[in-house]
This record gives structure tokens, C-alpha cells and sequence, in this order.
């Protein structure tokens, strides 16, 4: 099966999904001035490289029509076919940015068309180039062989330097709305012959909610349901679809609020661990996450009572969230990141749910053994073996005054000490910081000496993959260790 946005990608003008793009370029080819280059500019997934193709066909064509390609002609065909490859030129500016790549494509562009009349160049991202590049690029955009055309493609059009900009006709793409999306929902469903009866309008309209804006996003997103539902789809079928691959239905983005306002961290926990065991991709539930929340905060400063989180509790946890995107690619718990901002927000606002009240009572009761200062002990010569040995003896000492203090270093190995400097291996950037901090370095230096004897500092080194260490053997602290570790804290 060809996937939907390459099997129904644009043909003409009339095809494109924005209709402020279908008028553009309609005005554009419709004059009897044509440009020779353009600027495409607008998010991913809103048909600026189709728009492009569809460009370098009317150009090429020899009996246009009102502006668009006849579809049947010589050349059209041959564009058609996918064999006019030397003549229609797609690039990525981000793997040929420099100005030795424009160079050689000065002298690609100065060579004669080898089937079509005119050469048209597609230069994706063409925001990555270097400001070198963009200079030598500038001369061939000032006097272009008449039959040469250039389409730039951007997701950032404001760093493009404005000498470029000056020589391009811009044509800006944005993200759909709700009408445009139905409508290229709806040539696919029709096209493949889908069943979807009166829910067709609520289903569209949910993928189009869930496509961020983007048609190939939207399009993907049906294909997806096809391929698990087949081709005839209710109401009942898209919700269950939802709720496994999006976690719709479940465990809301307000319900995460209403918890974490009621600091439940264990229910949060347990139902993260839920939805990573039922299939859910949490990366994309933390992009609902971070959606709610900005609107929250958004709702806030118009003078909206949005009521749950205090503001400065909301944007704290986006910023979590938004380091939770980076710390996703360094683990394959797709949970983890998301279990540590809720950690790492409960450091900094402290507890409030009632299974903690009980414990925080509980733990009143008992007194917290005082961390002893051995001063004036004389230094002794520790050797790595002897910190490796104490470890555990190190972290049932720093457990009672920060239990993540004690889930990092459960996570984390001595690899050397030099003099009274010990270096310890972590795995995760994330641990590195945090151990790193001020005040949890307090606590675990202040351990060090309790357990050892003498006054010791640490440093942290991140884990270089396939390095030996000259430890006793025991197994390395992974991912689902680490999960482990999480567990332990909130149950």
C-alpha cells in the first residue's frame, strides 16, 4: 500500500489543500510575467514541496491552461514518469550548505537542460545554508540563465538575509484549519473507498485535532487507522484507536493536572506505567501535555480563571516538559522523562496529596539520624574497591534526607578516586545535574564521609558506552533499573 500523502499529493493548482496558496499562484501564472524564484515558506506538512512540483510541471508545460499544466503533453508526461530527474533538481540546503556546494551547483545551473526546456531547482531548508553560500548564491539569483527557475523551501524564513529576500516572490503556507483539513481528509477516504457513514465528519475532525496543522500528518494519522481498522470505520473504531495509540479517552490531560495540583504522584506514576504497558506513545501524549498547559497559561493572562495549577506551578512544569522532549532520545522507557518532571516538579512545590500527608506524619515520628561532621580526623588513602564496597552503606545514608538524591547514586558506579577527589560514572545528562546541584552535592559528600572516614568530594562523568571500567563485576544500572529506582520512591 503507497502511503496516502504520496498517493494523493497535489497534481495542479486547484488540487492544493490552502486555498490563500491556490489564489497566489493562480494570480502568479496567470499574468504574462513569469518569476524565476520563488520562496516557499511556511510549517512542515503544509504542501510546500508539492506546490513546488506543481510549479516546475507549468513551467515545463507546452500548452498551459488558465495557469495550470495540461497534464498531457510531452513534457508533462515525462515529469509525470519520474524521468526527468537531471532536469528537475531536489535538494536539502541542510546537507549542502556550504559555499563549495554552491559552486558546483553554479555550474549545474549553467548547463543546458538535458529533456525538458527549462532546469527548476527545489532547494529544501534553504535556511541552513551558511552566510558564505547565501552570498555566492546571491549572484546567480541576480542574473539566473532565462531557462533556470528556483524554488526555496523554509520552515524559517527570518534567517534568510534580505539581500536573498529581495530577489525571491514569496508565498506563504501555514497550518490547515478545520475546513481544509476535512477536505483533504475527504479526497483520501473517497479515493480509497472508505466506509465511515455519519461519523465521517467527527472522525476527520478529530485527526485534523490531532495533525498538528499539517496534511501529512493528518494523512498519516488515517493511514495508521486503515492499517488497524480496516477499511470500514465507526465512531466505536476510531475511539479505541484513539485511546490505545493517543491515550484519548484515558488519562486526560486535566486529570494529569487535578493530580499533580493534588500532588497524587503515585496515581501518576501508575498510570504512566498503564498507558507505556498498553502501547500508548507517551512522546505524544507529552506533546498534549505541553498543548494544554500552554493554553492554560495563555488562558490565564487574558483573564480567564483556568483554576488547577497556580501560574507559576503551570509554566515551571512546561519548562519540565519541554526538557523531558530532550531527555526522550536517551532512553527507550518512553515514561521515564515524563515520571522525572513529575519528580522533579514535586522537589520544587513539595507534596499535598493525602497518602503523603500520612507518611509525612508518619515520618514526624520518627527522628532523622543526624549527618556527623568528622572534623579533625586525619585523611586516610581511600581506594575505589573500598567506595565500591560502601555504596549501598552511602545510600541508605543520604535516603532520609532526598530520596532522588539516592535513586541517582543507585543508578550511578565509583570509577576512581584521586586523592580525596572520588569521580563517579552516570548514565543520564539528567542525573549528572542534578547530583551536581548545590545542595544534593552537600548531602552526598557529607554521606562520602560518614561511611568512609574522611572528607571527600565527587565529580560526575557521563557513561562513554563501550568504555571498560576495572571495577567487581555487577551489573550496569540501565533503563529499567533506573525505572526501578522510580518506583521505589512514590510505590
Amino acid at each position: 500500500m503507497t502511503v496516502f500523502y504520496l498517493k494523493y499529493r497535489p497534481k495542479k493548482i486547484a488540487d492544493l489543500d490552502l486555498a490563500e496558496v491556490r489564489q497566489s499562484l493562480k494570480k502568479i501564472f496567470s499574468s504574462d510575467i513569469t518569476p524565476q524564484s520563488f520562496l516557499f515558506s511556511g510549517p512542515k506538512g503544509s504542501g510546500k514541496t508539492s506546490a513546488a512540483r506543481i510549479v516546475a510541471r507549468i513551467v515545463n508545460c507546452e500548452k498551459p491552461v488558465g495557469g495550470e499544466a495540461c497534464g498531457k503533453c510531452k513534457n508533462c508526461k515525462l515529469i509525470d514518469s519520474g524521468k526527468a530527474n537531471l532536469d528537475i533538481i531536489e535538494m536539502d540546503a541542510a546537507s549542502n550548505r556550504g559555499i563549495d556546494e554552491v559552486r558546483n551547483l553554479k555550474e549545474r545551473i549553467f548547463s543546458s537542460p538535458v529533456s525538458l526546456p527549462n532546469k527548476v531547482f527545489v532547494i529544501d531548508e534553504v535556511h541552513m545554508m551558511t552566510k558564505e553560500a547565501f552570498n555566492a548564491f546571491l549572484k546567480i539569483l541576480e542574473e539566473p540563465p532565462s531557462n533556470v527557475y528556483f524554488i526555496l523551501c523554509t520552515t524559517n524564513p527570518e534567517k534568510i538575509p534580505e539581500t536573498v529576500m529581495s530577489r525571491l516572490v514569496r508565498v506563504d503556507f501555514t497550518k490547515s484549519n478545520k475546513d481544509e483539513m476535512k477536505t483533504s481528509l475527504k479526497k483520501v477516504i473517497e479515493g480509497e473507498g472508505l466506509e465511515m457513514g455519519d461519523d465521517v465528519d467527527f472522525i476527520t475532525e478529530a485527526i485534523g485535532s490531532l495533525s498538528e496543522g499539517s496534511f501529512r500528518n493528518g494523512q498519516k494519522i488515517l493511514m495508521e487507522l486503515v492499517l488497524a481498522r480496516g477499511k470500514k470505520i465507526s465512531k466505536k473504531d476510531w475511539l479505541e484507536f484513539c485511546e490505545k495509540k493517543y491515550a484519548r479517552g484515558s488519562y486526560e490531560p486535566s486529570m494529569f493536572e487535578n493530580d499533580l495540583n493534588k500532588r497524587n504522584v503515585k496515581e501518576i506514576l501508575n498510570n504512566l506505567e498503564l498507558m507505556a504497558e498498553s502501547g500508548v506513545d507517551l512522546g505524544l501524549y507529552r506533546q498534549r501535555l505541553v498543548e494544554y498547559f500552554q493554553k492554560k497559561m495563555i488562558d490565564y493572562f487574558k483573564g480567564v480563571d483556568v483554576g488547577g495549577l497556580k501560574i507559576e506551578e503551570n509554566s515551571y512544569f512546561l519548562r519540565l516538559l519541554i526538557n523531558a522532549f530532550r531527555d526522550e532520545r536517551n532512553t527507550v522507557l518512553t515514561q521515564l522523562p515524563i515520571q522525572l518532571a513529575v519528580i522533579d516538579f514535586m522537589e520544587k512545590f513539595g507534596g499535598g496529596g493525602e497518602g503523603e500527608k500520612q507518611e509525612k506524619k508518619e515520618e514526624k515520628k520518627e527522628e532523622k539520624p543526624e549527618i556527623k561532621m568528622n572534623i579533625g580526623k586525619p585523611q586516610a588513602r581511600i581506594k575505589v574497591e573500598e567506595v565500591y564496597s560502601k555504596w549501598k552503606e552511602l545510600l541508605a545514608e543520604v535516603k532520609p534526607y532526598n530520596h532522588s538524591v539516592e535513586a541517582f547514586l543507585r543508578a550511578a558506579r565509583p570509577i576512581s578516586v584521586e586523592g580525596d577527589r572520588v569521580e563517579i560514572e552516570v548514565f543520564y545528562k539528567f542525573h549528572k545535574e542534578r547530583l551536581e546541584d548545590n545542595r544534593n552535592r552537600k548531602i552526598v559528600e557529607k554521606g562520602l564521609e560518614n561511611v568512609l572516614g574522611v572528607p571527600l568530594v565527587f565529580d560526575c562523568r557521563l557513561a562513554d558506552k563501550g568504555t571498560p571500567v576495572d571495577l567487581p563485576a555487577e551489573k550496569s544500572a540501565g533503563d529499567s533499573e533506573i525505572y526501578d529506582v522510580v518506583k521505589d520512591i512514590f510505590g
